[in-house]
């Protein structure tokens, strides 16, 4: 029972430690003129709109969409890739979950 005990705040440990580690990856994105920076936590951190880009309120608002879904793409494929690395080093885990 105690070995389980352990094994679960280990793996508390490390997902502590991820969820860190995601909050300092800084992904950018352009589109149109339009820059989103957002976490691995895929938190939008800033919006950047070019004066170019704010011509057209109706563009502007679909290329907001565009950037913004671009830039939280990009940061679930950061975030998967910690993950999977993380999880590869937690075998020894599983056998608390029967696997």
């Amino acid at each position: 029972m105690l070995g389980n005990i352990s094994q679960i705040l280990e793996m508390k440990k490390k997902a502590e430690e991820l969820k860190s580690k995601l909050e300092a990856i800084v992904i950018t994105e352009t589109t149109n003129g339009i820059a989103v920076d957002c976490n691995g936590n895929r938190k939008i951190l800033s919006l950047h709109i070019d004066a170019s880009a704010m011509q057209d309120k109706f563009q502007l608002e679909d290329h907001l969409v565009m950037a913004i879904n671009k830039a939280l793409e990009s940061a679930e494929r950061a975030n998967m890739a910690e993950v999977g690395a993380m999880a590869g080093g937690m075998q020894g885990l599983m056998g608390l979950f029967g696997k």
